[in-house]
């Protein structure tokens, strides 16, 4: 009995070593991440006029919109079909730099990206006595390239500033497929997928505008944008690819 309490009292006694020993590396990069944050200031390029490089990385939330949206929505509404457009969750993986013009707030920038365009139908209606219920969807990945960003850096302390931007950009599609499933009330499902390079009427190409507000804190940012194309991803019907964009990246 003696030596079981023994253990016990040495499995503690670990236990509470261990315990102090975390607490203490906590407090220690705690006190490493304030010293830094004290010591750090924005990039020196929003002061020099150097050039300012950077990563993010994030996501975005895709849809469509324009005239062939609005007719398909008019088609559901005649048909007495309960429909709806639906956003699909994306990712953003972006590298770029920003050039400063001269020592003033305004700057200069561009950049590269792997990112996705999509969205989603839902359709409900009666065929007699049955209940069907199909859905669309469009999953793309694609590359984007974005030659012209202008920008500002309003500082509001020397560790932060906000920085409000739009810009142009192009992209075009490198994989993705469309997706097509119909449901029947027995519970039978019906599912096809297509590759885009396999669809006649699909456009891969885009181009559009983006505009959105960036928060800085030192070397860290935080930015949530708008992307809204102008090419029609269906050759025959005005879809036209939007994005809301949430991000968050590092300055070097």
């Amino acid at each position: 009995v003696h030596v079981f309490f023994l253990c016990i009292n040495n499995q503690q006694h670990n236990i509470m070593e261990r315990i102090k020993k975390y607490v203490l590396m906590a407090f220690l990069f705690a006190c490493g991440l304030y010293s830094q944050a004290q010591t750090s200031t924005l990039p020196k390029g929003f002061s020099d006029g150097s050039f300012v490089c950077y990563v993010r990385t994030g996501l975005s939330l895709n849809c469509v919109t324009g005239s062939g949206v609005d007719d398909v929505k008019t088609e559901w509404v005649t048909n007495k079909i309960n429909g709806e457009f639906k956003n699909t969750l994306g990712g953003l993986l972006n590298v770029g730099v920003d050039m400063p013009l001269g020592i003033s707030p305004f700057y200069y920038g561009m950049s590269v990206s792997l990112a996705m365009r999509g969205y989603k139908t839902t359709e409900k209606w009666k065929d007699g006595a049955n209940k069907l219920e199909g859905q669309e969807k469009l999953t793309a990945f694609c590359a984007q390239l974005s030659p012209v960003i202008i920008g500002y850096i309003a500082k509001l302390t020397d560790h932060i500033a906000l920085d409000p931007h739009i810009g142009l950009y192009f992209s075009t599609d490198i994989a993705g497929i469309f997706s097509d499933e119909l449901s029947y009330s027995d519970n039978t499902k019906d599912k096809k997928t297509t590759d885009i390079s396999d669809k006649e009427d699909y456009n891969r190409y885009d181009a559009g505008i983006c505009g959105g507000i960036g928060l800085w804190y030192n070397h860290w940012f935080v930015d949530i944008s708008y992307q809204r194309g102008i090419a029609s991803m269906k050759k025959a019907d005005d879809y036209c690819s939007t994005k809301l964009l949430f991000s968050v990246g590092y300055a070097f």
